[in-house]
C-alpha cells in the first residue's frame, strides 16, 4: 500500500512529529511504501520511506503556514493517485485523514480573548497568521464533510471544539490519544530518584512535593497551583512545588508571583529538563489544572510512575482521569482554595493507602491505565484507523 503522510517537519525525536515518524516506520515494517512530505527531515532515512521536500516561505509565521498548505497541495496533486491514503499532521489542502493535534484555532482564539488583555486582543486581531489558519482549516473541515474522510482527535474535547464551530459531522471523528514513549519511566527506579533528587533540591522526605510538567505556564493553570500552595502553607502544612518546563521571559512573572507570596524557597523552577522521569520519581502529587489543553500527555507520565494526579478539566485527560477514577478533576478556571482543598484530600488519601498496605495496588493501578497509552499501543490503533478509512473510501 501507497501512503503519503504530510507535516511541516519530519522528526522522530519530539512531539506530534515523533508519532508521525512512529507511524511512518510502522506502515515500513509492514511493508508498506511511505513518502513523507515535508518541508525539513531529521533523523536517518531506512527502507519503506521515501522523503519529498515541499517548499515553504520563511520569516513570517503566516506566510510559512499558508505556503506550506498550497506547496504541499502541488506535490500531492501531482502524485495524488499513487497513493491509496494520504494523512495529514499538519494544515494541508488535499488529505484523507487530518490528524486535528490542536482541534480548532478558533476556540484557541476564543480562549484567549477571555484571559488575554486589551493589548493582546488588538495584536490577534491584526495579525494575518490567525486568519489565514482559520481560513485553512474551514476548508479542510468543509473537504472532510464533503468526502469519505476522516479527522483524527486526542480527545472528545477536540471533537466537541471543532463541532462548536464547523458543521461536521459527530461520525467523522475517530480519537486517537497521543502516543507516550514509556519505556523510560521504570517504577523500580524511583525510590532512587525519590531520594537522590530530594538530597539535591534539600527536601526533606516527609515535605509533601507538587509537581508541574508543561510549558505554557499560564494554559496549565500556574497561578492557580502557586496560590494553593500558600493556602497549604498558611494552614501549617510542609509542601513544597517543582516546576519542570519553559515559559521564556514569563518565569520573572512567576517568580516575582512567588516572592510576593513568600513562597520563594518553596517553589523550585527547574526549566527544561530532559531527564524529567527522575523528577516523577521525587514527587507525592501531579497537579496540573489546565484551562486550554487538547490532551495532556504530562498526566499519562505521571500515571506511569505511579503518582496520584489532579487536572483540570480544561484538558482532554482529564476524562480518562475521571473514568478511571484515578485522581481529581478540577472545573476551570481553578478556585485556589478548591484546589488546595484536593491537593489536601489527595494527601491525606495517599497516606491512608500506606498505612493499610494497599499504596502499592493502588499506583499499580495507575501505571496499568499508563500503560493503554504507550506508543506501541496507540500506533497499533492507529494503524486499525487507517485501515478501516482505506476499506471504507472510495476511488
Amino acid at each position: 500500500m501507497k501512503i503519503a503522510i504530510v507535516l511541516m517537519k519530519y522528526n522522530p525525536f519530539g512531539g506530534y512529529e515523533r508519532q508521525a515518524a512512529l507511524l511512518a516506520e510502522a506502515f515500513a515494517d509492514r511493508g508498506d511504501n511511505v513518502t513523507v512530505f515535508a518541508n525539513e527531515w531529521l533523523g536517518n532515512s531506512r527502507a519503506g520511506i521515501k522523503f519529498q521536500k515541499v517548499p515553504m516561505f520563511k520569516g513570517m509565521s503566516w506566510l510559512k503556514v499558508l505556503s506550506f498548505a498550497l506547496f504541499s497541495k502541488h506535490c500531492l496533486n501531482s502524485e495524488k493517485n499513487n497513493f491509496v491514503i494520504i494523512i495529514a499532521f499538519d494544515r494541508t489542502l488535499v488529505m484523507d485523514i487530518y490528524r486535528a493535534g490542536n482541534a480548532c484555532h478558533k476556540e484557541w482564539i476564543n480562549f484567549r480573548k477571555k484571559h488575554e488583555n486589551i493589548l493582546s486582543l488588538i495584536s490577534i486581531a491584526i495579525n494575518p497568521l490567525h486568519i489565514v489558519i482559520n481560513a485553512i482549516e474551514k476548508f479542510i473541515f468543509s473537504q472532510i464533510q464533503k468526502t469519505t474522510g476522516k479527522i483524527i482527535v486526542l480527545s472528545e474535547i477536540g471533537a466537541l471544539q471543532i463541532r462548536q464551530h464547523y458543521s461536521v459531522e459527530e461520525n467523522r471523528f475517530i480519537v486517537v490519544p497521543p502516543a507516550v514513549d514509556l519505556t523510560r519511566f521504570d517504577k523500580s527506579k524511583l525510590p532512587v530518584y525519590r531520594k537522590e533528587q530530594r538530597n539535591k533540591l534539600g527536601i526533606e522526605n516527609n515535605t509533601l512535593l507538587l509537581l508541574h510538567v508543561g510549558s505554557g505556564f499560564k494554559i496549565k493553570g500556574l497561578n492557580s497551583t502557586i496560590a494553593s500552595l500558600s493556602i497549604l502553607i498558611n494552614k501549617g502544612l510542609r509542601a513544597e512545588l517543582l516546576i519542570a518546563g519553559k515559559n521564556g521571559s514569563a518565569v520573572k512573572k512567576y517568580l516575582k508571583l512567588c516572592q510576593k507570596m513568600g513562597l520563594e524557597n518553596n517553589v523550585h523552577f527547574l526549566g527544561g529538563v530532559k531527564d524529567i522521569e527522575r523528577f516523577y520519581g521525587v514527587a507525592d502529587i501531579f497537579v496540573m489544572p489546565s484551562l486550554f489543553e487538547t490532551f495532556g500527555i504530562a498526566a499519562i507520565e505521571a500515571l506511569s510512575c505511579g503518582l496520584p494526579v489532579i487536572i483540570g478539566r480544561g484538558a482532554g485527560v482529564s476524562s480518562i482521569i475521571e473514568q478511571e477514577k484515578i485522581g481529581k478533576v478540577l472545573n476551570v478556571p481553578a478556585d485556589p482554595k478548591k484546589l488546595a482543598e484536593l491537593i489536601e484530600e489527595t494527601a491525606m488519601a495517599e497516606k491512608e493507602l500506606k498505612s493499610s498496605g494497599k499504596i502499592d495496588q493502588e499506583r499499580e493501578k495507575r501505571i496499568q491505565v499508563s500503560m493503554k497509552y504507550d506508543h506501541n499501543v496507540i500506533i497499533k490503533n492507529f494503524l486499525t484507523v487507517i485501515d478501516q478509512v482505506v476499506q471504507r473510501k472510495t476511488f
